[in-house]
Order: structure tokens, then C-alpha cells, then sequence
């Protein structure tokens, strides 16, 4: 048995920012491209463009600036505050995930033990 954990940012019951969103997010950082980084997550173009919009909206700031191609072809890049919610939502993720490991084990398997 261990314990799992799902987090999500959220205001009024609407989802703001989760684990979707992050992998979006973390895969356009990488291949630079959001359409590369659709194809890597098993996702169409439309469907990532409308999770970065809807984040977007929601927040009320940009976290992806792209170029469309030309000479020097096109990309995809995170702006300054899609970074910062991707390092502030890894970070909260994994505190919360030690946290409820720990309060886990002295729940479930420490009481077991004795």
C-alpha cells in the first residue's frame, strides 16, 4: 500500500493550473514547440493550444509566447510567469508529496507495527 496525491490550483471551483497544464507547459520549455510538444504528450495541436488558453484566461497572464514561422522558422517559448508557476507548482507538488508520505507512514505503517 502507499499513499498517492493529485494538485491542482483552483478559485471559485475553476481549475486554474494542474498536472495537465504542467506537462503541457513542461514539454513547450523543452522541445520548444507546441506542436512538438502536442505530439510528445499524445495530444492534438488544438486541444494543447485551447489548455494554454484556458490557463491563460484563468490567470490573466500569458505562459507561452510563440512565433509563428518564416525564415528562421517558427517556436514556442514560456514566458517569465509560466516559468515561475511551473518552478512554484513542482515545488508544492513535491512538499506536499514528502509531507503526505510522512504522515502516511506513521499513520498506516508505523501503527501496523505495533
Amino acid at each position: 500500500m502507499r499513499v498517492r496525491i493529485k494538485l491542482w490550483l483552483d478559485e471559485d471551483e475553476q481549475v486554474l493550473f494542474g498536472e495537465g497544464v504542467r506537462n503541457l507547459l513542461l514539454a513547450i520549455d523543452q522541445a520548444g514547440s507546441i506542436n512538438q510538444a502536442s505530439e510528445k504528450l499524445n495530444m492534438s495541436y488544438r486541444r494543447a493550444w485551447e489548455k494554454i488558453h484556458r490557463a491563460e484566461e484563468r490567470l490573466g497572464e500569458p505562459l507561452v509566447l510563440s512565433q509563428t514561422g518564416g525564415s528562421h522558422g517558427g517556436g514556442s517559448t514560456l514566458t517569465d510567469k509560466g516559468k515561475e508557476l511551473l518552478r512554484k507548482y513542482d515545488r508544492l507538488e513535491e512538499e506536499v508529496a514528502q509531507f503526505a508520505i510522512k504522515r502516511f507512514n506513521e499513520l498506516f505503517i508505523e501503527n501496523e507495527q505495533e
